[in-house]
């Protein structure tokens, strides 16, 4: 459920769990376009091997062309949830960067206040 557009899992969390969040998609999506590159090489060792079969064997190469093209698809949906993963950890990011903003704004602000009254000019 969102909340003015804001998930509100997030809404809950402290800058910390965020934070940690936002490291914890990073990792995951690094890991997930790894086993997709693996995969995506798995794939075309097997249509290499599905080529040099197909006229000797070759309903064993079909077999072999449909399982590389398993493992393609299966690559194609790490490589999404990767690219997923990637923009909720930007997005965290953002959110973490703007609460970051608005602290040093408040921060400031009760320098210049603060600043004031020792010059009393208020």
């Amino acid at each position: 459920m969102t909340m003015l557009g804001l998930d509100e899992g997030f809404v809950e969390k402290s800058f910390e769990e965020m934070e940690e969040d936002m490291k914890e998609l990073l990792t995951m999506a690094e890991r997930q376009k790894k086993e997709a590159s693996e995969l995506l090489r798995s794939s075309e060792s097997l249509r290499n091997q599905s080529i040099d079969l197909r006229k000797d064997l070759p309903e064993k190469a079909e077999g072999i062309w449909q399982e590389a093209d398993k493992l393609q698809a299966d690559s194609k949906e790490l490589m999404r949830q990767s690219v997923d993963n990637k923009l909720k950890a930007n997005d965290i990011k953002h959110r973490l960067d703007v609460h970051q903003q608005i602290v040093e704004v408040i921060d400031h602000a009760d320098e210049l206040w603060k600043g004031a009254i020792k010059s009393k000019r208020l």
